[in-house]
């Protein structure tokens, strides 16, 4: 019997009504699990791109378009999320700087479905300073070579994609920061990112001073006239969220979507509404103006990587 069959003898039995669809990556279907420690998982098939940040600066900045705080950047191989992993640490200068990144262009970029999975570590001498810390996933048309979100515009469903997963709030809380053709407006009509985890039983915490695996799945609606996108998000291989044509139920609050078993389905995403609008580009970004200056913040990236399918946390 199928999962979502034993979930159907459920609500007829009980009533209960799940707050998403069920998740069909079980345990042990994780690309990550074929290559312990992520050794060789670069060479699998189904992974389009891999940042491990393994073979020194020169050769990881010659990957970006554009950088941003160079001089920031240095790379550690003893804190790191698992045997053999380096990770990238950029440090900011309150008053000089206001972070950091490292911004790649994919060309022709990718369609369909795609996940990212990477590790962050937030300092907890971070806290009440941190702005837009995390990577972002989407894409531009035209592709620039830089990061251009336009925050506060909205209707650019035919140029614009903007996916993450970073801390929001002042209470310490994980949530997405989305843009896309059809996002909801805030305050004075304004579109900045739209977050979707709100009153999720699934919602998780900021892990201070530890690293953290996130994991997105994107998958693009297509035609792009279509609501058939999809969005899942995983912290630490435990699912956060999944967005979807007609999952789960809640209502729109102004710019947050507000999960509630008692609202109506979610409408899903047209993420674009050009068919030319793929995802083409990673930003891996500190984006910290609230440094006092003379002080000093930092966070650490490890082994980013882009694949078809599920890829899962690093099996040690």
């Amino acid at each position: 019997m199928t999962v979502k069959q034993l979930t159907s003898i459920l609500v007829i039995l009980t009533g209960f009504q799940p707050l998403q669809e069920p998740i069909l990556h079980q345990p042990g279907s994780s690309l990550a699990a074929q290559y312990p420690n992520d050794v060789g998982i670069e060479q699998d098939p189904d992974v389009l791109y891999a940042e491990k940040f393994n073979d020194g600066m020169p050769n990881i900045q010659a990957r970006y378009s554009d950088i941003v705080n160079s001089e920031g950047m240095s790379l550690d191989s003893i804190d790191v999320p698992a045997k053999g992993c380096v990770a990238l640490k950029i440090t900011n200068q309150g008053g000089k700087n206001e972070g950091g990144h490292l911004f790649r262009k994919f060309d022709p970029g990718f369609d369909s479905v795609l996940y990212l999975r990477y590790y962050v570590k937030y300092p907890s001498g971070s806290k009440g300073y941190i702005h837009h810390e995390s990577v972002w996933i989407g894409g531009y048309d035209p592709a620039p070579r830089y990061p251009n979100p336009r925050a506060g515009t909205c209707g650019l469903g035919d140029q614009r994609i903007s996916i993450a997963y970073e801390p929001v709030g002042s209470r310490d809380d994980m949530d997405t920061y989305l843009y896309w053709g059809d996002m909801r407006a805030g305050a004075r009509g304004k579109c900045y990112g739209n977050d979707m985890i709100n009153g999720s039983p699934q919602s998780k915490k900021i892990p201070w001073d530890k690293w953290m695996c996130v994991e997105l799945m994107i998958r693009l609606n297509n035609p792009a006239s279509a609501s058939n996108g999809e969005l899942q998000v995983w912290q630490d291989g435990a699912v956060v969220g999944h967005w979807g044509a007609g999952f789960p139920t809640g209502k729109w609050l102004a710019d947050s979507w507000m999960n509630d078993r008692s609202g109506q389905p979610f409408e899903g995403f047209r993420w674009r509404t050009n068919e030319k609008l793929n995802l083409n580009y990673i930003w891996i970004e500190f984006y910290d103006d609230t440094t006092p200056e003379g002080a000093s913040h930092h966070i650490k990236f490890s082994n980013l990587i882009i694949a078809k399918r599920y890829i899962g946390p690093i099996k040690p």
